[in-house]
């Protein structure tokens, strides 16, 4: 993750303003809130698609589990600011990949991924990807995937 990340890179974003309850004694954020900043825009992203994230179940038969995350700080949120939890999804057989990255305004604050397993609702076996899903949510397959 040693690469500069670049907005644009990312196909959507979700705006969220820092609340009191995230900051830690020293008014940033904690840094665990992060992780659950970028489960926020994953599943306005969801949202956005035209699938809210609970109906992944009745429509797809699916679900998905956080098998790895990885965050890289670079400078702190405050209390009150205003930041954009930007996302790009893509997906290789049973994984969908999130690359995220928060920023304030220009500044970035961090950069993370995310892998997720897909699983069957029903029987929780892991279960490849519905192609219909992927180009419903605009995923970009993986080729030659090392995941």
């Amino acid at each position: 993750m040693g690469k500069k990340i670049k907005k644009e890179e990312f196909e959507f974003f979700h705006p969220l303003r820092v609340r009191y309850a995230e900051c830690d004694p020293q008014g940033i954020v904690f840094n665990a809130n992060y992780l659950t900043y970028f489960d926020v825009a994953i599943t306005e992203y969801f949202r956005s698609c035209g699938l809210p994230y609970g109906e992944l179940d009745s429509k797809y038969k699916s679900d998905f589990h956080v098998v790895h995350c990885e965050i890289d700080y670079k400078d702190p949120a405050r209390f009150d600011e205003e930041i954009r939890i930007y996302t790009k999804g893509s997906f290789s057989g049973v994984k969908v990949f999130w690359e995220l990255a928060i920023f304030r305004g220009e500044d970035p604050l961090c950069s993370g991924k995310l892998v997720y397993a897909c699983v069957d609702s029903r029987s929780g076996s892991l279960k490849k990807i519905d192609p219909e899903l992927a180009v419903f949510l605009k995923w970009i397959p993986v080729l030659n995937s090392s995941e």
